[in-house]
């Protein structure tokens, strides 16, 4: 297990989307520089990290939201407060995401890409500062409050959007509003009609927060990429297969998936601060 977290400005949190690609190293121009590295942290170990290069810009990538069999995504000691506080040390500023979605909006169809521009956060057990958190753990970090306005980076957006296209997914939304459930359970028709559908949000997934507003406490861009599975139970169509369904699905798709992503990390700017994500912070009066 590391203790020193090197400086690297760019990270991929991997998703249900990319499982089976063999992102990052299985990709063209990708090279590996270190596997299965564990970093010590307040929280306990972190999740194996890679540490990768793209044509000279490196990243740190965490395979699915940080999560392990040891690692879960609620409090305490999340897998949220452990890759977070990784990428806080690293020097983190631009963060991508991704997941697998389901449709909770009846005119998107599995295949269907949405780069989102909002969010609605459903979950109850999710760590809602890390800061907050560091101090409990007597780590001695000034507490920060954020704005959650524009919460998804709009130029890390717009690479994802054009990657996207370029991957060849057949219908690649600009915008979109994700709901965030606790799972781990799917959901049930009436929560799909009645929590999301009838409220006018897209998409429904598990596992973008806390990634989305402690991006913004540690003052990095997030983008994500979030690509429809399924339709939202009971909202299309009654017919399910369950787990083989997801895997014939990620079959097809997690590699236009990787590629996407990897189109914006080979065009980002990593000193672009004209989208003053990282401006919408400030030191609270509230330790």
């Amino acid at each position: 297990m590391k203790t020193i977290v090197p400086e690297v400005v760019v990270a991929v949190i991997g998703g249900s989307a990319i499982i089976g690609s063999g992102f990052p190293g299985a990709l063209e121009g990708v090279e590996v520089i270190e596997e299965d590295i564990v970093y010590e942290t307040p929280f306990g170990p972190s999740a194996p990290f890679t540490r990768a290069s793209l044509e000279g810009k490196e990243f740190l990538y965490v395979p699915f939201h940080g999560i392990t069999d040891e690692i879960r995504n609620t409090e305490p000691d999340s897998a949220g407060e452990r890759l977070f506080y990784v990428l806080m040390k690293a020097g983190v500023r631009k963060i991508i995401g991704c997941a697998l979605c389901g449709s909770t909006n009846r005119l998107l169809d599995p295949a269907d890409v949405v780069i989102p521009d909002g969010f609605v956060d459903y979950t109850t057990k999710r760590a809602q500062s890390l800061t907050r958190s560091l101090r409990r753990k007597g780590v001695d970090v000034e507490s920060t409050m954020y704005r959650l306005h524009r919460p998804f980076c709009p130029t890390l957006s717009g690479l994802l959007v054009e990657g996207s296209r370029e991957a060849g997914f057949p219908r690649v939304f600009s915008r979109g509003t994700v709901g965030v459930a606790e799972g781990p359970r799917l959901e049930s028709p009436s929560e799909i009609r009645k929590r999301y559908a009838d409220e006018g949000l897209d998409v429904v997934t598990m596992n973008l927060v806390p990634e989305v507003f402690f991006a913004r406490e540690i003052g990095a861009c997030y983008a994500a990429l979030e690509l429809v599975s399924n339709y939202g139970e009971g909202l299309v169509s009654t017919e399910w297969s369950g787990h083989g369904a997801f895997s014939e699905f990620q079959e097809r798709w997690s590699r236009p998936a990787a590629e996407a992503i990897l189109h914006a990390l080979r065009e980002m700017d990593v000193d672009d601060e004209s989208c003053s994500c990282p401006m919408y912070r400030w030191r609270t009066i509230i330790e």
